[in-house]
């Protein structure tokens, strides 16, 4: 993440916590960077001009102003709840780094009784949801080629036998089963649509290679009418 990034990301953070301050090892932690990186990016929005604060104590750590936001979001109250619990179910994900970013600017969008209220729903949301992270390296490479298509070369564990395949897939979309993640593709080993968790592959590469468009394509983009069984295990 670079500075200017990391800067607006910490804001975030810090607006979604405003009713406590958050201390500096966990801000730290949370962004990977020594706690010298985080009081130098405090120091650089303070002299900006935005208005966060130290409060010291074993409990203590930085704050934001409470009357200080951005433009708030054009999302109803209920809307903005549903938001959060929907981010929450991606938190084990390819794209939980981003949901995680996200879920900061939803919740520093409300006031404090609303953000409460938003955290405990998507809190039990979340139960519900798929767990385990999903390899940060395998990851990186889905949301890669599902926002722009390309042809992918993995190699997948099937954890019954122990056998491991190679094989070219063409991504389709991402699909959450049964407590797990799943990559969706045309596989070019099995001859057709096939599903691949995500914590079960164990490499994946992307080529240049754009997907050729299939006729008829096998599931549109409707992935709610592939057959679940379809995941190769």
């Amino acid at each position: 993440m670079r500075r200017s990034e990391r800067h607006h990301a910490l804001l975030d953070v810090l607006r979604a916590n405003a009713e406590r301050p958050v201390s500096v090892p966990r801000l730290a932690a949370r962004f990977e960077v020594s706690t010298r990186t985080i009081e130098r990016d405090v120091r650089a929005l303070q002299e900006a001009g935005v208005p966060l604060y130290a409060v010291p104590g074993r409990t203590g750590g930085y704050a934001i102003r409470r009357d200080y936001s951005l433009p708030p979001l054009a999302f109803t109250p209920a809307e903005t709840t549903a938001v959060a619990a929907g981010l929450s179910v991606m938190m084990g994900s390819p794209f939980a780094e981003h949901a995680s970013r996200a879920m900061d600017k939803v919740l520093g969008s409300m006031p404090p009784e609303r953000r409460q209220r938003s955290r405990a729903l998507a809190a039990r949301v979340a139960a519900m949801a798929p767990e385990g992270p999903t390899d940060q390296r395998i990851a990186d490479v889905v949301r890669s080629v599902l926002d722009d298509p390309r042809v992918v070369v993995l190699e997948y564990a099937r954890p019954e036998t122990g056998e491991r395949t190679r094989r070219a897939v063409e991504p389709l979309g991402l699909i959450t089963v049964r407590g797990g993640w799943i990559l969706v593709g045309w596989c070019r080993l099995r001859g057709g649509v096939r599903g691949f968790r995500t914590d079960r592959i164990l490499e994946i590469t992307s080529t240049q290679e754009v997907p050729p468009e299939r006729d008829p394509d096998p599931l549109g983009e409707d992935l709610s009418r592939w057959d679940f069984r379809g995941v190769d295990r």
